[in-house]
C-alpha cells in the first residue's frame, strides 16, 4: 500500500509550516535535516502514519517553541525534528524510557562528561 502525499500545506509560502525554501527548492543546513524530513516522508509513504497526523504534532511543536518565524531551517528542523519525536511516542514506535536513557547518554558522550581531567572543554 502506498500512502499519496500531500505537501500541498507545507508548500505555501504564507503558511505557519512552510518548509524552508531557496528558489523553490527545499534548503537543509545540515545533512540530519535532510535525512530527518527523508526518514518522515518514507514513513508517511509506507503507511506507518498520514501525513495530516505529523502536521498536526508540527503546528503544535511550532506553537509550544514560542518561535513562529520557520523560514530558518535550524529551528525549523528542530521543530520538525520535536513533531517527528512527539508523533514516534504516540505511534510507540520505540520505547521512551529507551530514548531518554539513549538521549541522555549521547548528551554525556557530546559534552565530553564521560572522563575526569584537569582541562575544560
Amino acid at each position: 500500500m502506498t500512502a499519496t502525499l500531500d505537501l500541498t500545506g507545507f508548500d505555501d509560502l504564507g503558511g505557519a509550516i512552510a518548509l524552508p525554501r531557496s528558489n523553490g527548492e527545499l534548503v537543509f543546513d545540515a545533512p540530519w535535516q535532510g535525512r530527518l524530513f527523508g526518514l518522515v516522508v518514507h514513513l508517511c509513504k509506507s503507511g506507518a502514519f498520514e501525513w495530516d497526523e505529523f502536521k498536526v504534532h508540527l503546528i503544535a511543536a511550532i506553537g509550544d517553541s514560542g518561535v513562529d518565524e520557520t523560514c530558518d531551517p535550524e529551528v525549523y528542523y528542530r521543530q520538525f525534528a520535536e513533531a517527528f519525536c512527539r508523533l514516534a511516542a504516540q505511534k510507540q514506535f520505540f520505547d521512551a524510557d529507551q530514548l531518554e536513557l539513549r538521549t541522555v547518554t549521547e548528551a554525556q558522550r557530546l559534552a565530553h562528561d564521560d572522563h575526569d581531567h584537569d582541562h575544560e572543554h
